[in-house]
């Protein structure tokens, strides 16, 4: 059934990138008049190489961190993301024709559509733009019984990061030099720290050394680390003075930090990495007591009445980056509900899923604007 599933995702995803493109390359030939034959070949020539550019950059990256490579990978996933708008484009130019033709109005259509695809030009460059510039999230959040040493700390959350061809060393430390400035008394980094892609790891992950808490850095893995594969992705993690969490809780004072590692390839857990018992799981974690205040650590927003009825008080996940490029947000939304972002409370359980630092795949953000989650403990 894995084999079967793969099978199937992998032909979703080709009829789905050859599909837009030939999409594109229809509209573009309707909407400006592209007549002449030669020009037809040499748009529909250029479509075909950009979409299969992608395939072939996106190998290229898992065995070659050149500069060549890189830049390969960066330009064609960029296309990638422009093509998402201007699909986006040209479905609107095609509603707002058909308005027109219902209202009886005369459009230029080639200078509409020419107005509409610079519009789309200008949504990408901010959303390419956005991906680069995080904001600091703070909010508080009240936790029952939690010891007066931890009262008024700050706990910064890091996730999807996403280190790779896109994201690099430079990218990390200004991240680093970013949470330093907030002093925060402990670091929770909650998967896909890295982009699945091997490389120079031990030389991108440098500036992570430089982190500064009074209490440590901690560690869960995501889907990214599994794809990288774990063994590689944790020797890489251990070279820093971060501490990895694979199915293990720690007690902070009185404050429980738990990690939940992400199952690899589904072995251990269901679809979209939800877990067959996450409260016997935590529950039988050793060093773990319900009746003492946590935090739970796990990449995704799943599992949650599992992890209440552990007796879990606060989840920090990511994973879903709140769709990344619009208008994907509705289907993380569709598939995880209102926890696809934000606090949440559900009695005396609470969970925060952060949209992330990073991006996978094209650099661009038009959803929303990547963050630093920062929590005030009340």
């Amino acid at each position: 059934m894995t084999i079967l599933r793969f099978s199937f995702f992998i032909l979703t995803g080709l009829v789905i990138l050859y599909g837009g493109h030939y999409f594109l390359y229809r509209s573009f030939v309707g909407l400006f008049g592209i007549a002449r034959p030669p020009l037809r070949n040499a748009l529909f020539v250029l479509l075909f190489l950009l979409s299969t550019g992608f395939i072939i950059a996106s190998a290229v990256a898992h065995t070659s961190h050149s500069l060549a490579a890189r830049l390969f990978y960066i330009g064609t996933a960029s296309w990638l993301a422009l093509a998402i708008n201007l699909i986006l484009a040209v479905c609107l130019l095609r509603l707002l024709i058909g308005l027109a033709g219902v209202a009886k109005l005369d459009l230029q259509i080639p200078c509409l559509s020419l107005a509409v695809v610079i519009l789309a030009l200008i949504f990408s460059a901010y959303g390419f733009w956005n991906a680069r510039f995080l904001q600091i999230k703070d909010m508080d959040v009240t936790i029952r019984n939690l010891p007066s040493s931890w009262k008024g700390k700050t706990i910064v959350q890091l996730s999807d990061v996403h280190l790779g061809h896109i994201y690099g060393r430079g990218f990390l430390q200004r991240l680093v030099s970013q949470v330093n400035a907030l002093h925060p008394e402990l670091i929770l980094i909650t998967g896909d720290l890295f982009d699945g892609m091997d490389g120079d790891l031990d030389a991108l992950i440098a500036p992570l050394k430089g982190l500064r808490t009074a209490r440590g850095v901690f560690f869960i893995t995501g889907n990214h680390e599994t794809y990288l594969g774990l063994d590689r992705a944790l020797a890489v993690v251990r070279q820093t003075h971060i501490r990895i969490l694979d199915n293990e809780a720690v007690n902070l004072e009185g404050l429980q930090i738990v990690g939940l590692s992400y199952p690899v390839r589904r072995t251990s857990g269901g679809a979209m990495g939800k877990l067959a018992n996450a409260t016997a799981l935590i529950t039988g974690l050793a060093d773990f007591d319900k009746t003492k205040p946590s935090i739970l650590m796990y990449h995704a927003p799943v599992n949650l009445d599992q992890a209440r009825a552990a007796g879990i008080n606060l989840q920090l996940s990511g994973h879903t980056h709140k769709g990344q490029i619009w208008p994907f947000g509705y289907f993380t939304r569709l598939i995880y509900g209102k926890y696809h972002y934000g606090l949440h409370a559900i009695g005396n359980f609470q969970i925060y899923t952060t949209n992330g630092v990073g991006s996978w795949g094209p650099p661009m953000r038009t959803s929303n604007t990547p963050e630093i989650p920062v929590f005030t403990l009340r």
